[in-house]
């Protein structure tokens, strides 16, 4: 959805977003396929300055970073953007930038995708090691299977003899 930024009143702009299928981007090792996602927005507006703040949740297909199957992920936060209608975008060569524009987003032609916004959102959202279950046992590292499906076949690795004594430890 596009909001033009010229169309919100000077006491902003409540937006609820009924839930609907987002695309994240091509599938990654983190995420498999699109995000079902709802949000509610207010856009807050003080000359060219724009305040957005919001809260999504919905549900997200990850793969486990351990057994590697798909499972569903429910994402909820809430966020706080600002944001210039820049007159002119930002120069595209390379430049350092200053403590005040670190927490900047510049819009584009004047216009809020909120797509993008919450596409970027919900990305961040997601954790960096996502687990299908806390208890996840993963795979065999030596012949790769589900070790949440049962044990495998592999025989016992042989340990040297000089570390025995360590064994006995555990």
């Amino acid at each position: 959805m596009l909001i033009d930024v010229s169309q919100i009143p000077p006491d902003g702009l409540d937006i609820v977003l009924p839930e609907e299928v987002l695309d994240l981007g091509a599938p990654a090792d983190t995420w498999d396929g699109p995000a079902t996602v709802r949000a509610d927005l207010h856009v807050g507006r003080s000359g060219r300055v724009l305040l957005i703040s919001g809260c999504f949740s919905g549900g997200v297909a990850l793969v486990c970073s351990r057994c590697l199957e798909p499972f569903h992920f429910q994402a909820e936060d809430r966020f706080h953007l600002y944001c210039e209608a820049a007159a002119q975008a930002p120069p595209e060569e390379e430049h350092e930038l200053a403590d005040d524009e670190l927490d900047v987003t510049y819009l584009e032609q004047g216009r809020i995708n909120t797509d993008d916004l919450l596409r970027e959102n919900i990305l961040l959202s997601l954790p960096v090691q996502p687990l299908c279950h806390e208890d996840c046992r993963g795979l065999c590292p030596r012949c790769g299977a589900n070790l949440n499906q049962g044990a495998c076949n592999c025989a016992e690795a042989r340990v040297d003899p000089r570390l025995q004594a360590l064994r006995k430890l555990l």
